[in-house]
């Protein structure tokens, strides 16, 4: 087999190429500042920090809690320089031990947190809930007590009548005139 991009990877060894974040595959302008925001601003600041934490430093930050930038992440860094796609992650069985790695550090952090007396027991299964509050947009004239925002990847929630339809009918068919001939 021909080992792909060769040049590149002498160039890199030799330090006479540095990469940006966005020159990485699976990540472009946007994931580049993102990761400048936890004080990662280059592809070797990444690599030595490690997809994993850099993903979890972003949740932290509240940048992003989708899965998805995980897998560019480990797409991106694994084989360096190429790279895989970040769907190719999210097929592989490489993304449960990822997934498994990423609950046991939130727990792991929620239980040092209440351990050290600042998230109470309820503060830790309300977590969640309160980046929700956070991350759905209200009115400006909203308050607490007001319904929260849906945000997308949370179940709806059951309601008894459907909004925009008049009240009396069960269904959108209207009763129409017969036709005459």
């Amino acid at each position: 087999m021909v080992e792909r991009n060769a040049k590149v990877r002498r160039r890199l060894a030799a330090g006479k190429l540095q990469l940006r974040i966005c020159d990485l595959r699976n990540l472009g302008p946007r994931a580049e500042a993102l990761l400048a925001t936890v004080g990662i601003r280059s592809s070797r600041e990444l690599r030595e920090r490690g997809a994993l934490e850099a993903y979890l430093a972003l949740r932290r930050a509240g940048h992003s809690r989708s899965l998805n930038l995980l897998w560019a992440l480990v797409g991106a860094l694994e084989p360096w320089p190429e790279g895989r796609d970040w769907r190719e992650v999210a097929r592989s069985p490489a993304r449960v031990p990822l997934m498994l790695a990423v609950e046991a550090r939130d727990s792991a952090r929620e239980s040092t947190l209440q351990a050290a007396g600042v998230l109470s027991a309820r503060g830790a299964s309300d977590a969640r809930r309160s980046a929700v509050r956070r991350i759905g947009s209200r009115p400006s004239g909203a308050t607490q007590d007001d319904e929260p925002a849906w945000v997308p990847g949370l179940p709806f929630e059951a309601t008894e009548e459907k909004k925009n339809r008049p009240k009396g009918r069960s269904s959108g068919a209207t009763a129409r005139p017969a036709h005459r001939r």
